[in-house]
């Protein structure tokens, strides 16, 4: 025999305010110990989290190759380190959106926009046209873009160049 539904929804809005009643008053100390918790994982993974300087080797590695896939005449793998090398810059930016200089805080995001909207997307034209002497200028801007925010950021020190070997030997960079 089945109980009226009446019955069954009686029990059951019975059963979830004592549920309800239960979880409130265990709510303040677990709302605590959470929290609490919280801090500590935070804290936890800003002493694990990477830095700037990370994500910069990889916008570094991707830059170079990217001069010797163009060179090589090798389009789908340029355009490839030329993506690859905006996405780690876009994840250098989120490590650090702001420098502390001698002078204060300085955003970084500036730097970047310019950069996306000038010499890197000249640049990304290059690769387009297939064109390794419009290519070369804008490869060149990009770094000398690149070195404005390093000077800016009191990191003139990291001066960059033109690559002379490539930052992967594994990789065959010849068009086949």
């Amino acid at each position: 025999m089945r109980a009226p539904a009446s019955i069954v929804c009686a029990l059951s809005a019975m059963a979830l305010a004592a549920g309800f009643s239960l979880f409130a008053a265990d709510a303040p100390s677990a709302a605590g110990e959470d929290a609490t918790t919280l801090r500590a994982d935070v804290a936890h993974l800003k002493d694990i989290a990477p830095g700037q300087s990370l994500a910069m080797t990889q916008v570094a590695y991707n830059f170079n190759n990217l001069w010797f896939a163009a060179h090589a005449r090798n389009w789908p793998l340029a355009q490839f380190y030329y993506g690859d090398a905006r996405g780690r810059l876009r994840w250098a930016l989120r490590m650090t959106p702001v420098r502390k200089t001698s002078t204060g805080d300085l955003p970084l995001q500036p730097f970047l926009d310019a950069l996306e909207m000038g010499a890197y997307a000249d640049l990304g034209k290059a690769l387009a046209a297939k064109d390794v002497k419009t290519f070369e200028r804008a490869y060149r801007a990009t770094l000398a873009g690149c070195q404005a925010c390093h000077v800016a950021s009191e990191k003139p020190y990291l001066r960059l160049q033109v690559p002379k070997v490539p930052a992967e030997s594994m990789i065959d960079f010849d068009m086949r």
